[in-house]
């Protein structure tokens, strides 16, 4: 809960500052490893307004080395943009509430503060899921997250899907892994697609556990060995529908989920402010998310 500070320290500001900094800062948890944000994504700093990243095509088989070397060149895929975006809220504690030493009150809302960042950039990174499957949110190929005709290049009539509609089972599981691992590159080599990670919303995780945590296939009463025992679950509450699952390849989607920091959370005061009678207080972060290629996820949109 923290020491409380005396009624001189609530008096300075700078004390008064530094100590709402750490309430606020211990409810923003944007360097937790267990986050889905720090799970998922290739999280990076940023220094510029906006950032740009190219997609190149995969190359050819290695040839033999007979004394000459053979040169192959790179396609230039799709052309992905990050426009960092700005998120602030305030808050004021009354000059009587320092006076009266209700330091529990104003801490509160400084926690309060750092839990609407907290929740905000969860939702968020999760947003990318809960838009997969929408043509108003397009990637750089003009198609959703997960669609059944992604170009696999600008220049290629050649398409691949990533989007399914079934439930989630363990047969789905297994068709899904397959599918995944037929994903190719802009040239048809096979992409080196693992899947590891099952993304689920609350209402599946009871599921999902039961088919990678059994020691036996789930449902059948033969003792089959299950073969997806060991998939990583991730579950994340703001998964907006009870139906629709994920299939991942974590190692990939650090390579291609990406979010940029350009500022972290932050939390100031307003020296200026406390001629009305109360201080405030301001928090303030500024960045940008999204992904370069679909190859890294297998999304089913399920019927409800």
């Amino acid at each position: 809960m923290g020491t409380p500070i005396t009624r001189e320290q609530l008096g300075d500001l700078s004390t008064l500052e530094t100590a709402l900094r750490a309430v606020f800062m211990e409810q923003v948890a944007v360097d937790a490893p267990s986050i889905l944000l720090n799970t998922l994504f290739n999280v990076q700093t940023s220094k510029r307004a906006v950032e740009r990243n190219l997609g190149i095509s995969g190359i050819g088989d290695v040839p033999e080395y007979r004394g000459t070397l053979e040169y192959d060149s790179f396609e230039a895929l799709f052309s992905t943009s990050y426009q960092h975006k700005e998120y602030a809220v305030a808050m004021s504690v009354e000059r009587a509430l320092l006076d009266d030493d209700e330091y529990n009150v104003i801490r509160r809302r400084a926690a309060m503060l750092g839990l609407a960042f907290d929740r905000t950039i969860e939702k968020h990174a999760a947003s990318v899921f809960n838009n997969a499957f929408s043509a108003a949110y397009a990637g750089a190929d003009g198609k959703p997250l997960c669609a059944d005709d992604h170009p696999l290049s600008p220049s290629s009539s050649a398409e691949q899907s990533n989007l399914g509609s079934s439930a989630l089972s363990h047969e789905a599981v297994i068709a899904t892994k397959e599918a995944m691992m037929q994903f190719t590159d802009s040239r048809g080599n096979p992409l080196p697609v693992m899947p590891d990670t099952l993304l689920v919303p609350v209402e599946l995780e009871a599921e999902a556990r039961v088919i990678v945590e059994s020691a036996l296939k789930s449902g059948d009463p033969s003792n089959d060995a299950n073969i997806n025992r060991g998939y990583r679950v991730l579950v994340s509450r703001f998964l907006s529908d009870a139906n629709n699952w994920f299939m991942l390849d974590s190692r990939m989607a650090k390579l291609y989920l990406n979010w940029y920091w350009r500022v972290k959370p932050e939390f100031v005061i307003d020296a200026s402010s406390e001629y009305a009678l109360k201080t405030n207080f301001r928090g303030y972060t500024r960045y940008s998310y999204g992904c370069d290629l679909p190859w890294w996820v297998y999304g089913h949109e399920v019927s409800a």
